[in-house]
């Protein structure tokens, strides 16, 4: 065996690489997305879970939901990133897209909230124009019939929808309260958030259902054999 013909493989290497140098292969970063970003959701769940017009009035922010979400976006950008250089296209971009979208977020509830000039109207909006990319990214899971992704962008559609609207309905309520002079009736905006936390909760039991799915594929467990290289 000539020096020109040694390739030193090992597992995780790839065969290609000649003259004794291994070159690893970048293993799927996905299911790193996936286990925090479903901690994200989860949590948003547990914080607007049992919301009522009080602490909504009182605009209480738990520590953990706002951590999570920066947690969950750092994970979700840099993984997405590794997974765009990995050949990943399509989960690449989602994942890269709700990452940042998630430190945004972050940034809003805690440094944008201290601005005076902040009204509730600006996490309406920024909520609700997501739901275009996403809508976007749902259709090649509904075209493949993949359902728990399916479930999961149907649940993040549907609680983006109604913290969108929650937060306007917020916005409207203590202007006209304001203007009344009387206080604002929030009851309609509790119940919307509520309805948004069980959304929360179904989109992070569908979102830890794929990051199992892909983990158990990897290490080829149950009789799932791992996947082939796919840039999706």
């Amino acid at each position: 065996m000539t020096a020109a013909t040694y390739s030193a493989v090992l597992p995780g290497s790839d065969g290609s690489a000649t003259y004794g140098v291994s070159r690893p292969r970048m293993s799927n970063p996905m299911p790193v997305a996936f286990a925090l970003f479903g901690f994200a959701l989860c949590l948003y769940g547990v914080h607007f879970f049992n919301v009522g017009p009080t602490t909504v009035a009182a605009n209480a922010t738990s520590d953990a939901f706002v951590y999570a979400l920066l947690v969950g976006g750092i994970a979700e950008t840099l993984c997405g990133i590794l997974g765009i250089l990995r050949g990943q296209a399509y989960q690449g971009c989602v994942t890269c897209t709700f990452g940042i979208w998630l430190i945004g977020f972050f940034l809003l509830l805690t440094v944008g909230a201290k601005d005076k000039a902040f009204t509730p109207d600006a996490v309406g909006w920024y909520t609700l124009i997501l739901i275009i990319p996403v809508a976007i990214f749902a259709v090649p899971e509904f075209v493949r019939l993949d359902v728990p992704f399916m479930v999961a962008f149907a649940a993040i559609i549907a609680l983006l929808l109604l913290l969108g609207l929650a937060f306007h309905d917020l916005n409207h309520d203590l202007v006209s309260a304001a203007l009344a002079k009387r206080p604002p009736n929030l009851s309609s905006v509790a119940n919307m958030l509520q309805a948004s936390a069980w959304m929360g909760f179904v989109a992070a039991g569908a979102v830890w259902f794929v990051m199992a799915r892909d983990l158990y594929r990897i290490l080829g467990l149950f009789g799932m054999a791992p996947p082939s290289y796919q840039a999706r």
